[in-house]
């Protein structure tokens, strides 16, 4: 599981993706990355190999998104509602 921190249009919005999957899917249809830099696979596997505390920026030249890795964990119990 990974959390990142998506700052667009100065709102910042904490995501959380348990699989690679989903976060390919957020990349295409929130972030628009291949309008920006290309492949959107590509921009995907980009963030999710961030090292936590490292971040990325995303310029299009009209809209910039800066993309910050928070976290990364196994889900665990707490995910599934366990104490």
């Amino acid at each position: 599981m990974i959390r990142i921190n998506i700052k667009k249009d100065s709102k910042v919005v904490v995501k959380s993706f348990v699989h690679k999957i989903d976060l390919d899917n957020y990349v295409l249809d929130f972030i628009g990355a291949d309008k920006i830099i290309g492949n959107f696979t590509d921009v995907a596997n980009k963030i999710w190999n961030l090292n936590v505390g490292t971040s990325m920026t995303l310029d299009n030249g009209f809209n910039k998104t800066i993309i910050s890795m928070s976290g990364k964990s196994r889900a665990g119990n707490v995910m599934y509602g366990g104490q």
